[in-house]
């Protein structure tokens, strides 16, 4: 091997870990080796979850229910000419993601309490999140065969390999970091294919 193709190869693979390195570290609260990291910048990078003005991802935050049917939103690319309306007494048209909840409802997405209400700024569960995400890839039918809400959907999630990395259990509040995990461990996959 001559030494100029030995320097070239060198100086590629010194940039490759450069350019890796950048971009395990587009957030500084998301450490490049965390078992998240590669689903942070997935979801970043497609626009599904952005940070915030200060640059930080916030990976332990918890996730509400109008954020979780927006980011759903994003990660079918439904995201225009969405239309506000009053399908839930507690979501009203000037609310920031009345469209999104809308279309997520329209879309069998998600769904609101027997009094009506969606309770948007309350936490999205592990379930919830789980439920919503397979319902977007159409799996809901196969969630149904297998059991239901809320069994049914995490049993058909964890059959498809999407809990990866996730770090919550039944009932518990969704976090960033673990929504992420979910969205970047089904990504291009559809159970309608």
């Amino acid at each position: 091997m001559s030494r100029n193709f030995k320097t070239l190869v060198t100086s590629l693979l010194a940039g490759c870990i450069l350019i890796a390195s950048a971009q395990a570290a587009s957030f500084p609260d998301v450490a490049a080796d965390a078992d998240y990291a590669d689903a942070v910048n997935y979801v970043s990078e497609q626009g599904i979850i952005v940070g915030d003005s200060a640059g930080n991802f916030n990976p332990e935050q918890t996730v509400t229910r109008a954020q979780m049917a927006a980011i759903i939103c994003r990660m079918l690319g439904d995201t225009e000419n969405l239309e506000k309306g009053n399908i839930f007494t507690d979501v009203p048209a000037d609310h920031w993601a009345n469209a999104y909840i809308n279309k997520a409802a329209e879309l069998g997405i998600v769904g609101g309490f027997k009094d009506g209400t969606f309770g948007p700024s309350v936490t999205v569960t592990y379930e919830q999140a789980v439920t919503m995400i397979i319902r977007a890839l159409d799996g809901a039918e196969l969630a149904a065969q297998s059991g239901g809400y809320p069994d049914g959907f995490l049993s058909v999630a964890s059959e498809h390999g999407f809990l990866e990395n996730i770090h919550a259990q039944k009932r518990d509040a969704f976090s960033r970091k673990d929504v992420a995990s979910l969205i970047f461990n089904c990504a291009y996959f559809s159970f309608a294919d």
